[in-house]
C-alpha cells in the first residue's frame, strides 16, 4: 500500500511537471492563436458580406442643394432630437462642479508645521551641546558655523522630514531665538490653516500660494521672519479641494432628466424641403423620423449571415483537424488560409457590381493548391463559392461556377512545376467557365446575347485568376516562407548563387549532394511524400561543408587527410558545424523554411563513429572519460518524411563509397543495416516513417545503387590481343579450325557492350 501511495505522488508530481514543460506553453498559446484567428476571420468575413444589408448611402446632407420637393408620406409627430439635445446639454453645463473640503489635509500641513519647528529646536540644542561647536567669543550664545555647514545641517532637516524647504532659510531658522521662532510657526499654521479652509483646488495651487504670501506679509511685523514664514508656509500647502465627481455626475444627470423632449408634428403631404433650397440640420432630423434618409438596417439578416458562416468556418475547422493535422497545427498556414479567404471575398464584394461571372474564386483553389494541399483547396473553394452567394444574392448560377471552375483550376495546377504552367491552368479555367455558363444560360432558357457576355466574362475570370495568381504568389512565398514546386524547380537550377559556390569550392560534397538527391527522391515518391522537396532539400542538406570543404572526405586529396593532425573531438565538432554553418548560409541566402528544416534534421543526433571509435581507441584505459555526447550532432531529429528519408539516403551514400566490391547482395545488406542503425539509434522516431515506408524506401534504395554500381565485364588488354592476331596470322594456312578463347568472348562482349 505504501509503495502504491509512493507511485501516486510521483505520478503526481510529474503530471505537476508535465503542465509547466515549454512543449504545453506552446500548445496552450497555438490553441489561442487559433481562437484568435477564428473570430477575426469571422469577423471581417461578416462585415464584408453584410455591407449589402446596411443603409444605402445618405439621399441628402446637411448643407446640400435638394433635387426635388420631399413631402411627408404620413401624418407623424417626432421628438426633435437635435433641439432636445442641445437642450440636455446646457442643462448639464449649468451644473457646477461640486468639490469636497478635505480636512485630513488640513491637518496634516498643521502636523507638518508643528514637526519641522520642532526639529528646528532640536537641531538647535544639539548644536549647543555639541563640545566640537565653536562660539563667537564677547557674544554669549551665539554660535559660529560656516554657511556649509548651516546648508548641511538644514539639508538633513530637510530630509528627515521628507520636505523640500530651501536651505538658506532653515539655516536662517536655526539661527534665530526661540521666541521668534514660536512667532513665525503660529503666523504659518494659523495662515495655511486659514487659506485651505477656504478651499484650495488643485489646478489653482499657484494662486494659493499667493494669496498665502498676502496672508502672512499682513500678520507679520518683521519682513526677514515673514519671507521665512512665507518660504515654509508655501512649501507645506496642498490642494484641500477635491473634485466629487460622482456628486456632479448625479446632479447633471438629475438636471438632464428634467428636461422635456421637444416635439414636432409633420402632417401628410406637407412638403419638408422643397426643390432648390439647402438642407439644414432639422430637415435631415425630419427626414430620418419619417425613415425617408435611410432604410432600416436588417439586424436579422447580419445575425444569419453570423451563424451561417461560423458554421462553415467550423466545418472546414474540423475538416483539417482530422483530414489535415499538420496544417491545423501551423499558424502561418492558417493565416495563410484566411488572408487567401478574406482577399477573395473582398474581391467579390468589389467586382460583384459588374458580374458574378468574373469573381475569381479559382484564385483562392490555385493558391492554397499550390502553397499548401489540392484537398484543402477543394474544400476552401466550396465554402467561398457559398458564401459569395450572399453578395449575389444567393443567385445559384455563380455558386455553381464557383465551385466548377475552382475545381478545375486545382486539377490544372496539381502538377504544375513552373510558373508558366499557370498559364495553361488560366486557359484550362476560361474554358470550363465559359461551357458551365452556357450549359447554365440553356437550361434557364437565357438569351443569346445573355449568354455570350456571360461567357465573356467567364473567360475573363480565367485570365484575371492566372495574372492574379502570378503576381500574389511570389510575396506569399516570401512572406510565410512557402515551399512551392515553383520555388523548388528555381531552387535546383544549378545556377543558384549557393549552388555554384558548392560545385565550385567543395566538388565532392555536390557530387554527393547529386547522388542523395536521386536516392531520396525516388523513395520519397515511393511513400508518397513530396519527391521534388527531398531532391532540393538534398542539393543543399550539406552546404555547410562550403566553409571547410576540405574537413570532408569527399573534397580531400587522395594522399593527405587534415584529420590525421587533429586530436578526436576537435574533429567531431568541426564535422558536426557543418550543420550549423549550412544553417546559416541557407537564411542568408533566404531559402524556404522546409530547406532549412532539413539542413538541421539531415544527421538528426545521430553519432560520428569514426571519430568516437578513434577516440576510444586512443584513450586505451581511460575510455570511461569520454563523453558519448560530444561525438553526436546537435539535432533536431527529422521531423517530417522528406528528412527522414534524406538522413537515411545521406548515411546510404557515405557508406556505399566504402563497399569494395559492390554487389547486388552487398548493397541490399548495406542498406537494411543503415536503415536498422538509424531505426535503432532513434533516429526515425519523429518524422512519421511506418515500418512499411522504411521497406519500400529500402527497395528503393537498393535497385537504384545497384544501377548505379552494376558489374562491367573486364576489357582485354590491348597488347594481349595484339598478340593473338599475329598468332592467328601465322596459323592461317593450317586446316584445324581456331578455338575461342577467353579474351576473343571478352572482345566480343565489348563489342556488344
Amino acid at each position: 500500500m505504501a509503495l502504491y501511495k509512493k507511485w501516486r505522488e510521483e505520478r503526481g508530481k510529474d503530471k505537476i511537471i508535465e503542465k509547466s514543460t515549454p512543449k504545453t506553453r506552446g500548445a496552450q498559446k497555438l490553441f489561442w492563436q487559433k481562437i484568435t484567428l477564428f473570430f477575426a476571420t469571422l469577423i471581417i468575413l461578416v462585415l464584408i458580406l453584410s455591407l449589402n444589408f446596411f443603409p444605402d448611402e445618405i439621399v441628402l446632407k446637411e448643407g446640400e442643394i435638394c433635387p426635388r420637393d420631399i413631402l411627408a408620406p404620413e401624418t407623424i409627430e417626432f421628438v426633435d432630437l437635435a433641439a432636445t439635445q442641445s437642450l440636455k446639454e446646457k442643462a448639464a453645463k449649468s451644473i457646477k462642479e461640486v468639490y469636497d473640503l478635505n480636512l485630513a489635509n488640513i491637518e496634516n500641513a498643521e502636523k507638518q508645521i508643528d514637526t519641522l519647528f520642532s526639529a528646528i529646536k532640536d537641531y538647535k540644542e544639539k548644536i549647543k551641546a555639541s563640545p566640537k561647536i565653536p562660539t563667537v567669543p564677547g557674544a554669549e550664545g551665539e554660535i559660529e558655523l560656516t554657511e556649509d555647514e548651516w546648508n548641511k545641517i538644514a539639508r538633513e532637516i530637510n530630509e528627515s522630514l521628507g520636505l523640500y524647504i530651501n536651505e538658506q532659510v532653515l539655516a536662517s531658522c536655526l539661527q534665530l531665538d526661540d521666541l521668534t521662532l514660536e512667532k513665525i510657526r503660529a503666523d504659518v499654521k494659523s495662515s495655511v490653516r486659514k487659506i485651505m479652509e477656504q478651499g484650495v483646488k488643485e489646478d489653482d495651487l499657484e494662486n494659493a500660494k499667493k494669496q498665502l504670501i498676502r496672508e502672512i506679509s499682513e500678520i507679520s511685523l518683521d519682513h526677514k521672519d515673514a519671507l521665512i514664514a512665507t518660504e515654509i508656509a508655501t512649501s507645506v500647502l496642498v490642494p484641500s479641494l477635491f473634485l466629487n465627481e460622482e456628486e456632479t455626475e448625479k446632479r447633471r444627470q438629475e438636471a438632464v432628466s428634467s428636461v422635456k423632449e421637444v416635439k414636432k408634428t409633420i402632417q401628410e403631404g406637407q412638403i419638408i424641403i422643397r426643390k432648390g433650397e439647402i438642407a439644414t440640420v432639422e430637415d435631415i432630423a425630419i427626414l430620418n423620423a419619417l425613415g425617408l434618409q435611410n432604410p432600416e438596417l436588417k439586424y436579422t439578416n447580419i445575425v444569419g449571415i453570423t451563424i451561417f458562416t461560423a458554421i462553415l468556418l467550423g466545418l472546414v475547422t474540423l475538416y483539417l483537424s482530422y483530414f489535415h493535422p499538420p496544417l491545423c497545427e501551423d499558424i502561418n498556414k492558417l493565416m495563410l488560409l484566411s488572408i487567401i479567404s478574406l482577399v477573395v471575398i473582398l474581391l467579390a464584394k468589389l467586382i460583384s457590381p459588374i458580374s458574378g461571372y468574373l469573381i475569381p474564386v479559382a484564385l483562392a483553389s490555385m493558391l492554397i493548391a499550390i502553397s499548401l494541399n489540392p484537398e484543402t483547396a477543394l474544400i476552401v473553394t466550396l465554402l467561398l463559392s457559398l458564401l459569395i452567394a450572399f453578395i449575389l444574392g444567393g443567385n445559384i448560377n455563380f455558386v455553381v461556377v464557383g465551385v466548377i471552375g475552382g475545381t478545375v483550376a486545382i486539377f490544372s495546377v496539381r502538377k504544375a512545376l513552373q510558373r508558366s504552367n499557370l498559364t495553361r491552368g488560366g486557359l484550362i479555367v476560361a474554358g470550363a467557365n465559359v461551357l458551365t455558363i452556357s450549359a447554365l444560360g440553356l437550361i434557364n432558357n437565357e438569351s443569346s446575347y445573355s449568354i455570350f457576355r456571360g461567357d465573356l466574362w467567364g473567360a475573363l475570370n480565367g485570365f484575371l485568376t492566372v495574372i492574379l495568381t502570378l503576381g500574389i504568389l511570389p510575396f506569399l512565398e516570401n512572406f510565410f516562407g512557402l515551399t512551392t514546386s515553383f520555388k523548388l524547380m528555381e531552387l535546383s537550377n544549378p545556377n543558384q548563387p549557393l549552388l555554384k559556390r558548392l560545385l565550385v569550392e567543395a566538388p565532392g560534397t555536390y557530387h554527393h549532394s547529386i547522388v542523395v538527391g536521386n536516392l531520396a527522391e525516388t523513395a520519397a515518391e515511393e511513400i508518397g511524400g513530396n519527391g521534388l522537396l527531398a531532391r532540393v532539400g538534398s542539393l543543399y542538406h550539406d552546404i555547410g561543408k562550403i566553409k571547410r570543404p576540405y574537413f570532408f572526405t569527399e573534397n580531400q586529396e587522395a594522399y593527405k587527410n587534415v584529420h590525421d593532425d587533429l586530436e578526436p573531438s576537435l574533429s567531431a565538432l568541426v564535422i558536426a558545424a557543418h550543420v550549423k554553418e549550412g544553417v546559416e548560409l541557407a537564411k542568408k541566402y533566404k531559402l524556404p523554411k522546409d530547406i532549412i528544416n532539413i539542413i538541421n534534421q539531415h544527421h538528426g543526433t545521430s553519432l560520428i563513429t569514426y571519430f568516437f571509435h578513434r577516440a576510444l581507441k586512443e584513450n586505451g584505459s581511460n575510455v570511461e572519460e569520454i563523453a558519448e555526447e560530444n561525438y553526436r550532432y546537435a539535432g533536431p531529429k527529422p521531423q517530417f518524411k522528406e528528412a527522414g528519408v534524406i538522413l537515411l539516403a545521406d548515411s546510404l551514400e557515405a557508406a556505399t563509397r566504402s563497399l569494395t566490391n559492390p554487389t547486388a547482395t552487398r548493397i541490399k545488406t548495406l542498406v537494411k543495416e543503415i536503415i536498422q542503425k538509424n531505426l535503432e539509434d532513434g533516429q526515425l522516431d519523429e518524422c512519421d516513417l511506418t515500418l512499411k515506408d522504411l521497406n519500400k524506401i529500402g527497395e528503393s534504395f537498393s535497385r537504384i545503387l545497384t544501377g548505379m554500381f552494376h558489374s562491367r565485364v573486364e576489357y582485354p588488354d590491348e597488347a594481349l590481343i595484339k598478340k593473338i592476331k599475329e598468332e592467328k596470322k601465322k596459323d592461317g594456312n593450317s586446316n584445324k579450325k581456331p578455338t575461342e578463347s577467353d579474351e576473343d568472348q571478352r572482345a566480343k562482349d565489348k563489342g556488344n557492350n
